[in-house]
């Protein structure tokens, strides 16, 4: 019973060990804040129930919180998921936001990605191209590329430089829009134009039928699919950028002796529980049992988070033909798709899934081992 002991305590340090030695700047709590005053040279990561970043990020800033307000400058990448999210920064790069209620009014130097329930875009100007999906979409912000949307009802009301791509059950154009491109729509019935609206490109429209039932089961499993993409890449993006020096050598790992880290997995998901079960039998053991029982759960949970990283990194090497493995919110991004697309193949699909996880599992448990080889 000592050797069991011991080898479950043994489990359960490897998989709860902090990885301390890869920290990073990186902010948390009820109340999360950067103030006016400050300015972070490194990457910014802020998590809090209330978010509030006021000072100049000379790198990428990644934030997840309910109420997110963020009004200093950024050099290079915002990423924010949310609940109500005000964005007054002026961005240099790229903008990628998911949440409830999202209003943009900086200028944005890069493309726009969002997702929510009621989008505003009231920016003077947007460098790149605009893709959103959202219950009700308003754009007041001129608009340097193509825009793609997807929602219920979208009003435009600025200039856009390129091609307009729209899927809606209506749409609005105001007197200050003027697309200089084509406009490509599917709505349930044409556009309402106002006076001064202008589309300079050729106009495609499409009508969509009224099939109520149809259209509230698939926009539910769209939902729910999109909930689903926007939960995964959040916890991917967190653990990938916070700890990327602890995911690069992670896919380093699982890459290096794939059957090896497989079959480490394999012994762990079985000798975890039954570890767990015998000692939940004896008083003495029951903690411990417990202990064991939770972090097989948070175990496939972990994996689930960490796969889309290896995934990703795999893949895009593969894709750039590069020499190393990279670890960036482009290749979180592509592993999270690549994750998604295979939970959706039948039985090979799955099975593809099963694996990669396991060699997950395996390549962390054997990283943590060494580093409480070293500690000791």
């Amino acid at each position: 019973m000592k050797n069991l002991n011991k080898a479950l305590v043994s489990a359960l340090l490897l998989f709860i060990l902090p990885v301390v030695i890869y920290a990073a700047e990186f902010r948390a709590g009820q109340q999360s804040s950067l103030t006016p005053q400050e300015k972070i040279a490194e990457n910014l990561y802020m998590v809090g129930g209330t978010v509030t970043s006021a000072g100049a990020a000379e790198k990428d800033v990644l934030i997840a919180g309910g109420t997110v307000l963020v009004s200093g400058p950024i050099a290079e990448d915002l990423s924010v998921v949310g609940g109500n999210i005000t964005i007054l920064s002026q961005v240099s790069g790229d903008v990628r936001v998911g949440g409830g209620n999202i209003t943009i009014s900086g200028d944005i130097g890069g493309d726009v990605l969002i997702g929510g329930g009621q989008i505003i875009l009231a920016s003077k100007s947007i460098g790149g191209d605009v893709a959103m999906a959202g219950g009700t979409v308003r754009i007041d912000s001129q608009v340097k590329g193509n825009v793609k949307i997807a929602g219920g009802e979208i009003y435009i009301n600025a200039p856009i430089d390129g091609n307009v791509n729209i899927k809606a059950e209506k749409l609005t154009l105001g007197s200050g829009a003027d697309i200089k491109g084509n406009l490509v729509y599917e709505a349930m019935k044409p556009a309402s134009m106002e006076s001064g609206a202008k589309v300079q490109g050729k106009t495609t429209f499409t009508e969509i039928k009224n099939k109520a039932k149809k259209s509230g089961v698939v926009g539910f499993l769209t939902f729910a699919l999109f909930a689903k993409f926007l939960m995964l890449l959040v916890t991917a993006l967190l653990v990938g950028l916070i700890f990327r020096k602890y995911s690069k050598e992670l896919v380093e790992q699982a890459v290096s002796n794939p059957l090896k880290e497989l079959g480490r997995g394999i012994i762990t998901i079985i000798v975890l529980p039954v570890l767990s079960i015998i000692l939940l039998v004896t008083i003495i053991g029951i903690p411990l049992g417990i202990l064991g029982l939770l972090s097989f759960i948070m175990l496939f949970i972990y994996g689930g988070i960490v796969t889309p990283i290896f995934l990703g990194s795999l893949v895009y090497k593969w894709i750039s033909k590069k020499s190393e493995y990279t670890i960036n919110w482009k290749t979180i991004l592509l592993g999270v798709i690549i994750y998604l697309l295979l939970g959706l193949i039948p039985f090979l699909g799955w099975i593809a899934i099963c694996v990669s996880v396991l060699i997950t599992l395996g390549a962390t448990l054997n990283i943590k081992s060494q580093i409480l080889k070293e500690w000791r």
